[in-house]
């Protein structure tokens, strides 16, 4: 450690000044000064509280959140700001000092704060202002290095999903253009109107087939919601592309609910049939799902309305959470957050899985309803319609896909280390200076 440097408690290096309300009225989005809140630049404003370039800290809400500000703006009351003696300590050097304290981690609290006391009696050393500078200049350069480096690898992990997510788009788009169907206004939607050869072999098909959808409750809705893929609600108006045809997924797969044993009852827990919920579609979407976070038993699913479906089953969260989609790699039961399609021997399940991630989030959610949290109701499940091609097309695409994806998760697994390893990068180099290493 070099002689020079002395250790402080950081209240003895600047001090931390509570920010101050603004009202809505004097806020503007082309103000001359820019309105800090916890997690930086908020909005903008003709007025301003402090004419220095300083520091703002997040004091509730993104609390710990640092920002280097204008040389004139305006601290919101969730934020705190620096004052510090320039004689002796140079701005970028503070910046760089309260980078290495880790502020998140000192909120507490149900909503999260950071009490300025506690980060005043930390330690730290300094040097003199000479030596500050001299280190903030090697900290600059090497830090905007590691922040380049970092922004290109974080878009190419961003490119790298968006990839497989143009592929998806690419292949489920319908192309109806001028020759797309106009639907009749003001009454149901008749799927033989459209296409009585395709309504008539669908017919045959739930006779034939054996996927008949059972799940009780209301029927379908005859109501039509049109996508911009290959997924519809009711018979959609856009023809089908060539090769491709629109059939009803009831008549290609059985829709199946869910349910949840009783939680009042633990020996309804814990046993061999595993049960998918939210959080094993979140941690599993687009994929196989071989386990779960929580197992029912025999006597769960006795004692309620789950059901035990079969390997291959595609499930879709249609609840808070709309549009995760994992298949079943072996017979499991599900929440009531989803609905379950067991493919006949007509369509691929993956490639089902394909179509339904194709539609992603957004897509899927205009298919749902609700005032707080959207929901995929089952008359709408009960009234999807889908484009697809045969079986050895459909088994094409999926292979595709597949190829596609994992080479898309190899990428993404390269550059996400990329993006740690820089991150670790910078923490190193932060640490050496402010240990007296440089």
């Amino acid at each position: 450690m070099k002689a020079a440097w002395k250790q402080k408690a950081i209240g003895e290096i600047l001090e931390f000044e509570y920010g101050k309300p603004l009202d809505e009225a004097s806020r503007t989005p082309h103000g001359r000064h820019p309105v800090y809140g916890a997690n930086g630049e908020k909005a903008r404003t003709d007025k301003f509280y402090y004419d220095k370039p300083t520091i703002v800290v997040g004091r509730k809400g993104s609390a710990g959140e640092i920002t280097l500000t204008e040389p004139k703006f305006w601290p919101l009351d969730v934020t705190y700001f620096v004052t510090f003696d320039e004689r002796q300590h140079d701005l970028r050097f503070l910046y760089y000092l309260l980078t290495t304290l880790d502020l998140p981690s000192f909120a507490r609290g149900v909503k999260p704060g950071i009490n300025r006391n506690e980060i005043y009696s930390q330690t730290a050393r300094v040097p003199e202002l000479v030596e500050q500078r001299r280190i903030v200049g090697f900290l600059d350069e090497g830090l905007d290095g590691v922040a380049t480096a970092k922004a290109n690898a974080e878009k190419s992990l961003r490119n790298a999903r968006a990839l497989f997510e143009s592929h998806l788009q690419f292949v489920f788009i319908q192309r109806g253009g001028a020759n797309a169907q106009e639907r009749p206004q003001g009454r149901p939607w008749n799927p033989k109107e459209a296409n009585p050869a395709s309504a008539d072999d669908a017919e045959m098909a739930r006779l034939n087939s054996g996927y008949v959808t059972k799940t009780g409750g209301r029927e379908a809705t005859l109501r039509h919601i049109a996508g911009k893929l290959s997924l519809a609600v009711a018979m959609p108006s856009i023809k089908a592309r060539k090769g491709w045809r629109w059939s009803a997924l009831t008549d290609l797969a059985r829709l199946e609910s869910g349910h949840t044993p009783s939680r009042r009852h633990p020996e309804y827990w814990g046993g061999s049939v595993p049960w998918i919920g939210i959080q094993d579609a979140r941690e599993n979407h687009g994929n196989r799902i071989t386990d779960t976070f929580q197992n029912t038993n025999e006597l769960g699913i006795a004692n309620s309305s789950a059901r035990v479906l079969p390997k291959n089953t595609v499930c879709l969260s249609r609840t808070a959470s709309v549009g995760y989609v994992v298949v079943m790699a072996r017979p499991m039961a599900t929440s009531q957050d989803f609905v379950n399609w067991v493919c006949s021997p007509k369509l691929n399940p993956d490639f089902l899985k394909y179509l339904f991630l194709a539609e992603g989030r957004e897509g899927l959610l205009r298919y749902g309803s609700g005032a707080v949290h959207q929901t995929i109701y089952f008359p709408e499940a009960k009234a999807f319609y889908i484009c697809y091609p045969d079986l050895d097309e459909q088994n094409r695409i999926v292979a595709q896909a597949d190829s596609l994806r994992a080479e898309t998760q190899r990428l993404e697994s390269l550059y996400r280390q990329k993006v740690a390893a820089l991150g670790a990068l910078k923490k190193s180099l932060l640490h050496e200076a402010f240990s007296g290493q440089f």
